[in-house]
């Protein structure tokens, strides 16, 4: 993980994943005006945060769900997010999905330059609950990315803030009022909280009934939500979720497959396989030997 941020503690109420925290921390710039990462983990980032920097970042690879200010929003690859310093934030996992995320970062002094030169009032990107995010589809996502990694080549110093200088506008256009901007809808809370116990093994191994009941809505309103939040089916959540576990028990090598189909909710050991194949394409026996510890 690439860093020119460092933390000082504040206090807060809310960690990852939404539980509470004594201590969130505050990150600066290392005194330097503008900074950059690129981290390629969930695991990577800072905990439940806040900052005193404006700062943009874009999802290179996978998924996740984005905490801020109380909501829940989904990412995924082309999700490039506006971050003020005002908005307190963390990630979380989406199943078993991780994510990449490049981030550049600036001071309050130059997102004021940047909206003098666009002509936009600061106060529509401040004002808001929640910070802007867009959904950024070919050639401008590869456009983006290029040019956000192309600051990380540069030494802090002279030559990386005058190349900021000449792209961070463009980077704030996209979040201008107008047809650049696609805002993206957060997580209800009843589905966000529904996501948290769903990763409880008691919860998914009981499969699609469980997930009705724990939601308390109807399945056709939930499947709607499904699709227009996660972009997939409960079935299909549930069963990555159950992939997850399953692939799990395979590595301990301590159970046969017939009875890890039955521990992770599978009735039908052909269809257990099917879906097995289909999330990490291959047989569970051949992943076993792929990915076994020891192997090479």
């Amino acid at each position: 993980m690439n860093s020119d941020l460092r933390g000082c503690g504040c206090r807060d109420k809310e960690g990852r994943g939404g539980k509470p925290c004594a201590e969130v921390p505050r990150l600066t710039l290392k005194g330097e005006e503008c900074g950059f990462q690129h981290q390629f983990s969930v695991r990577e980032t800072y905990p439940f945060h806040t900052h005193t920097f404006y700062e943009f970042f874009l999802i290179n690879k996978g998924k996740g769900i984005h905490r801020i200010n109380g909501s829940s929003v989904l990412l995924s690859e082309g999700s490039f997010v506006f971050v003020r310093p005002s908005d307190r934030h963390g990630y979380d996992f989406l199943n078993q999905y991780d994510l990449e995320l490049i981030n550049i970062s600036f001071l309050p002094s130059i997102f004021e330059k940047i909206c003098g030169l666009l002509g936009c009032a600061p106060s529509f990107f401040t004002d808001s609950p929640l910070c802007l995010q867009t959904e950024l589809a070919e050639p401008v996502l590869s456009d983006i990315r290029e040019k956000m990694l192309h600051v990380g080549g540069l030494e802090p110093g002279a030559a990386r803030r005058l190349y900021l200088n000449a792209v961070l506008p463009y980077f704030l256009y996209h979040f201008c009022p107008g047809p650049a901007l696609q805002e993206v809808d957060p997580l209800p809370g009843w589905l966000s909280s529904l996501i948290r116990r769903m990763e409880e093994p008691e919860n998914f191994i009981e499969g699609l009934p469980r997930l009705i009941s724990l939601a308390n809505v109807s399945q056709e309103y939930l499947n709607r939500s499904f699709r227009r939040y996660l972009h997939m089916s409960p079935t299909e959540f549930i069963n990555m979720r159950r992939m997850d576990f399953a692939a799990s028990l395979i590595l301990e090598n301590r159970m046969e497959i017939i009875d890890i189909c039955q521990e992770c909710g599978f009735r039908n050991l052909s269809y257990f396989y099917r879906v097995f194949q289909r999330q990490y394409g291959c047989a569970p026996g051949e992943f076993l030997r792929k990915n076994r510890p020891g192997r090479g």
